[in-house]
């Protein structure tokens, strides 16, 4: 009977999940644009769920599609409300020049493997551009929309819910797949990313909800918050990936010297620690880095050998690369260079590695300034968290790209755009107000001439 009635609702999901997302089209035309950013919200990292609706007419272009009706409601609601189209904040002008270079390092890729800049929309190329575009697009679709608490509330609230749906099917997928030769079948929600993407994407942002725990009061909240963190922290330890290990290690680290210092002598001694209190098979696949001779392993000298390929390329063109997108089709060895920083510089020269990092330290300024400013606790914790979780990236991003992918990256984007807006509400708020003009008591007689 349970498993019958289960059965129903799994058949019954996708059309209610499909007529969600239309309606919430329809809604962002007219101007409501804070519901579709909700069901983008919560589709965002689950492409496992996305890719149901693929049935559907034009169900593979259905997050495009509610993002496009979004940004078409967002211009119209700012024209016709007369409201304040864009607010201001650190990330804005330096997310406008990344999208503008990466455009221009496309047009120079295209040109150099067709000898056009005219672009094909079927080229993967193209679309992974298109789909990074989508990424600070959403940024400010978040900043200039969610405009209260409340509703940076329930945005966080729909990331939480997505993240137990994600959180169920990686505990899954790690008791089936628990051998080391067979992690690579771990996908989480992913379905074409692997476990080092799902492992970082679970340490940044499992970062930023510690941080929001210690500073929240509401103990029903905290005890969610701190379910969730406890099943990501589990999947991120079961699921093999060096690079996830050290990235939290330092988020945790930068976390608790800001706010809860106490907290230090327990990680410095699981650190110092760490081939007693580990797993036997984390333990293995830390150690798995060198070989028992000293050597590097397999998949670590293969990423040295591929690093050292593309520092060559970049050499050659060193100030804007040879183009977005390019390096894959180079046919070398694991078709990547496993390092967004060596990834741009090849691609896009020093010029894109000057506006990645640029776009970093606004990243970072802006979640900094929530947590020194903010006027609320909340607010201070999400801004430490965003703060503290841009240095998670940048140490994930040293061992594969962490940044382009939209499931990947579409959470810290949105991040962003909340900080941004808990910003200019704290600056409001902490504002004095103007005092009252007096009205003059000195009322003169029009009647009568002055002396």
């Amino acid at each position: 009977m349970g498993f019958g009635i289960l059965a129903t609702i799994k058949s019954f999901a996708p059309w209610v999940l499909y007529l969600t997302v239309i309606a919430a089209f329809f809604a962002g035309l007219t101007g409501k644009v804070r519901w579709p950013l909700l069901v983008i919200t919560f589709l965002l990292p689950l492409r496992n769920v996305v890719e149901r609706l693929y049935e559907f007419p034009l169900g593979n272009q259905l997050l495009d599609i509610l993002i496009g009706g979004m940004l078409i409601g967002w211009l119209i609601s700012a024209a016709t409300e007369r409201k304040k189209f864009m607010e201001r904040s650190s990330i804005n002008g330096m997310a406008i020049v990344l999208v503008l270079y990466l455009t221009f390092t496309l047009l120079i890729g295209n040109n150099s493997l067709t000898g056009s800049i005219a672009l094909d929309p079927g080229d993967p190329r193209v679309q992974d551009w298109k789909n990074f575009c989508l990424l600070p697009l959403l940024f400010f679709l978040t900043l200039n929309n969610i405009t209260d608490k409340k509703w940076v509330l329930r945005v966080l609230g729909v990331m939480c819910f997505a993240m137990i749906i994600m959180a169920y099917y990686t505990v899954s997928q790690v008791g089936m797949f628990s051998a080391l030769v067979s992690r690579e079948k771990i996908t989480g929600t992913f379905v074409f990313l692997g476990p080092n993407e799902v492992a970082a994407f679970l340490n940044q942002y499992t970062i930023i909800l510690m941080s929001v725990y210690f500073f929240m009061k509401r103990k029903p909240i905290k005890l969610i918050l701190l379910g969730l963190i406890c099943v990501n922290l589990y999947c991120v330890l079961f699921l093999y990936s060096r690079a996830a290990y050290a990235g939290l290690a330092i988020g945790l680290f930068l976390l608790f010297l800001f706010k809860n210092r106490k907290l230090l002598l327990p990680l410095i001694m699981v650190l110092l620690l760490w081939q007693v209190v580990l797993p036997e098979k984390a333990i293995e696949r830390i150690e798995g880095t060198k070989t028992e001779y000293g050597e590097l392993d397999e998949s670590s000298e293969r990423r040295l050998v591929v690093w050292q390929k593309g520092l060559e390329i970049f050499k050659e063109n060193s100030v804007v690369g040879i183009g977005f997108g390019v390096f894959r089709t180079l046919g070398y060895d694991l078709g990547d260079t496993h390092n967004i920083y060596v990834k741009i510089l090849v691609e896009q020269g020093l010029v894109g590695l000057l506006i990645f990092l640029l776009v970093i330290l606004a990243f970072m300024i802006e979640g900094f300034r929530l947590y020194k400013k903010g006027d609320d606790d909340f607010s201070k914790g999400l801004g430490l968290g965003l703060f503290v979780c841009m240095f998670v990236l940048s140490v994930n991003n040293f061992f594969g790209d962490r940044w382009s992918y939209f499931e990947l990256s579409g959470y810290l984007w949105i991040f962003a755009g909340l900080v941004a807006r808990l910003n200019i509400i704290s600056s409001e708020e902490n504002r004095p107000a103007r005092p009252a003009k007096k009205k003059s008591t000195n009322l003169k007689n029009p009647y009568i001439r002055p002396a």
